[in-house]
């Protein structure tokens, strides 16, 4: 990649900075920043949000470049090593073991099948079935495209699941939209469009790169460029944070945001679309109390009252001197706004709702992740004493009162990059990683968190989490 001088310098001098931390005032926790609804409470915003669906623009967005070969890092190490180790070993002994269970099971030759019963399947030659170019493929493919839940003699990828699963919250005229890698365009369409013959569904789907421009460069331990054989800077994808341009191209008024990996089963998935019905019924609320109070101000209205009860519903942490503010409060009321779904902390990586000092001097909500808490040990009693993590289950509202799209970029936060080690053909290489895009990507807009259950949590990090129970039939189903 050419990179001009200035970008060099620019990212060479964040590099040489460190990596920033954040200051937390403390965790979010139920009813200090973590909102909780009764189920009468739940069973009132599910409705609000279904009696206003029809009248919505709805979107999904959904980042799926993700390889699938990161599901099967133990299978590799297994080939790969001249003694495999007893993490491989294990997992290759229970993927053998469960082989049956797996969607992917079903599209195995009667040979290959035969042999699974028998006890006399070769593991190296049946792991690079699965793996390469000869085969499945899935070492190389989109984790979106591996095959990850069955329906009688339906195998079903998570591109699908995720339209059939959106099409139940934000009805059948949806739009879905995937960021992906540009080589598996054309497998990824027609995989949608089997499911659209087969369903009959009328969803609208479209795609998007992450833009090469966004690429981030590569430095060695001195903060020296990295060049490759041709004299070109080494880059690589700058993180999920460059998708905020893809984010920002989305023209509708309320966008869903999930990972690809993270679906579930059919038969698990109902209480995980009413809990995302809920979080949007919540934000069209929070949404009209905002808009009404910007047109009284814009109107030279009473609005005094009207803040002073959003303020108290919302936990907005709004001053008595921004209150009577006019200009203060139109400036922080007058954002994008996302309600983020948080769910109980059973030890799950990434990152967790935290309160943090604004750049205006108040606390203000925000998705933190563990490497940019600071050392220090009052820090880090509050990472570990926190309750909730974030699962990535957002819904942004990009839309003023007037009907008009935020530019999204101008409500991010340069200063939240991260610095990425990474390993570059045995070179030890460090990258700047844009601000991540539910972190510092999304720094400046007005956020809630509300309580959710775990069951809208099942992502698929290795393929044995495909064997877990919100990936399965339920018993009934067997």
């Amino acid at each position: 990649m050419k990179a001009t001088p200035e970008k060099i310098k620019e990212q060479q001098a964040k590099i040489k900075k460190g990596n920033p931390t954040i200051e937390l005032l403390g965790s979010c926790r139920i009813d200090n920043g973590i909102g909780l609804l009764s189920e009468s409470e739940q069973s009132l915003a599910i409705k609000d949000f279904e009696n206003s669906r029809p009248n919505l623009n709805i979107s999904f967005f959904i980042p799926s470049s993700g390889s699938g070969s990161r599901m099967f890092g133990a299978a590799y190490t297994f080939l790969n090593q001249g003694k495999p180790d007893d993490r491989s070993i294990e997992f290759i002994e229970h993927l053998i073991n469960s082989i049956e269970t797996f969607a992917f099971y079903n599209k195995l030759s009667q040979d290959i099948k035969d042999d699974l019963k028998k006890g006399t399947i070769e593991i190296e030659p049946f792991l690079k079935h699965l793996l390469s170019s000869d085969g499945f493929n899935f070492g190389n493919r989109p984790k979106g495209l591996i095959p990850f839940h069955r329906y009688g003699n339906f195998i079903i990828n998570p591109f699908q699941e995720h339209i059939l699963q959106g099409a139940e919250v934000g009805g059948e005229k949806s739009h879905f939209h995937f960021t992906i890698n540009e080589r598996f365009k054309e497998d990824i369409q027609h995989s949608i469009k089997i499911l659209r013959e087969t369903t009959g569904i009328d969803f609208y789907f479209d795609f998007s790169i992450q833009d090469e421009k966004s690429n981030s460069l590569a430095f060695d331990d001195h903060a020296e460029p990295v060049y490759d054989n041709e004299g070109n800077i080494i880059s690589r994808p700058a993180g999920h944070g460059a998708l905020i341009e893809n984010l920002d191209n989305i023209d509708s008024d309320l966008i869903f945001i999930r990972n690809i990996d993270n679906v579930q089963h059919q038969d698990h998935s109902k209480n995980s679309a009413n809990y995302r019905k809920m979080l949007a019924g919540i934000l069209l609320d929070f949404q009209s109390r905002v808009f009404a109070i910007l047109k009284q101000i814009d109107n030279k209205g009473d609005y005094v009252g009207a803040v002073q009860e959003l303020n108290a519903m919302y936990d907005m942490r709004l001053t008595p001197s921004d209150i009577v503010s006019t200009e203060k409060l139109y400036s922080l009321l007058n954002r994008p706004i996302r309600i983020c779904g948080m769910v109980k902390n059973e030890g799950q990586p990434g990152g967790g709702p935290f309160w943090v000092m604004s750049d205006e001097g108040r606390p203000r909500r925000q998705i933190v992740e563990k490497s940019q808490i600071s050392g220090k040990n009052a820090q880090l009693n509050m990472l570990i004493k926190s309750t909730h993590f974030n699962p990535v289950e957002i819904i942004c509202a990009p839309k003023d009162y007037h009907g008009a799209k935020f530019d999204l970029k101008s409500f991010s936060n340069s200063d939240q990059y991260f610095i990425v080690k990474k390993d570059h053909k045995g070179i030890p290489v460090q990258f700047i990683e844009q601000p991540g895009l539910w972190n510092g990507g999304m720094y400046h807009w007005n956020t809630l968190f509300y309580e959710i259950g775990s069951e809208c949590f099942s992502p698929v990090k290795t393929v044995l989490d495909l064997l877990k129970p919100l990936h399965r039939p339920s018993k009934s189903n067997h």
